[in-house]
């Protein structure tokens, strides 16, 4: 399968950290995917799948520019074994390695969704707890920041403005994820001025898309020992 995209640079991305595996290769404008939807399929399946676009493409890994990987927050096992394809391409073949925010790529899809540069997205973590992530992406100026990704406690929500806490100054903001339903349901507040989208599952192609803004950015995490992304943070809303 394949997919127009407008980059320019060579690069491999992979995802394992969902119930899917899938891996994408932009090369000459356009990127190539492979998906799995089977559980599990990443630890047989992601190796065979990117030989095959190498293959496809002609080319070999070390004529990537760039290999960037899902490093979660998301499934425990997926996410490692989507790190250690990545680190062990990377080291074999001398190539950098990105590891990217799955709560950005949220953000990412629904910026190309709707143009909108600030975007915050709620996502079911565990047991009642929720991933908040927020994000200014503009990737017609490369410009890509997180603001901040954290933890919130199901029972801090009721009665809780967005913006108390998260140092969102006032503007156009879109919200989406998996989880936002849920956290309306439960007493989060929308403040004025603030939208929501409807939540897509990020496809492997826009994670090349992301992957390429945020090395033009320079607000990158770029290594040959990447690191899966362990949200910590915990924040507690006032209650109102």
């Amino acid at each position: 399968m394949s997919a127009k995209i407008v980059q320019m640079t060579t690069i491999l991305a992979l995802d394992a950290s969902s119930r899917s595996c899938s891996a994408g290769l932009h090369h000459g404008g356009r990127v190539d995917f492979e998906r799995s939807e089977s559980p599990r399929a990443a630890a047989r399946e992601l190796l065979p799948m990117i030989d095959a676009l190498l293959k496809k493409a002609g080319i070999s890994v070390a004529d990537l520019d760039l290999i960037a990987v899902s490093a979660g927050p998301g499934s425990f096992t997926g996410v490692r074994i989507g790190l250690a394809v990545a680190q062990g391409l990377g080291e074999s073949a001398g190539v950098e390695v990105m590891a990217v925010s799955s709560l950005a790529h949220v953000a990412y899809e629904a910026n190309l969704a709707t143009g909108k540069r600030a975007i915050g997205v709620f996502m079911h973590a565990r047991d009642c707890e929720y991933y908040l992530g927020t994000y200014h992406l503009s990737p017609e100026k490369n410009e890509f920041r997180v603001i901040s990704e954290q933890v919130v406690r199901a029972d801090s929500i009721p009665g809780a403005c967005l913006t108390q806490n998260l140092a969102i100054d006032t503007g156009d903001w879109v919200l989406t994820g998996d989880a936002l339903q849920s956290l309306l349901e439960r007493g989060l507040k929308i403040e004025a001025g603030r939208s929501i989208v409807a939540f897509t599952p990020p496809d492997i192609v826009s994670l090349c898309g992301l992957a390429e803004l945020m090395k033009k950015s320079g607000h990158a995490d770029i290594d040959r020992v990447a690191q899966a992304n362990y949200i910590k943070e915990v924040l507690d809303y006032p209650k109102s």
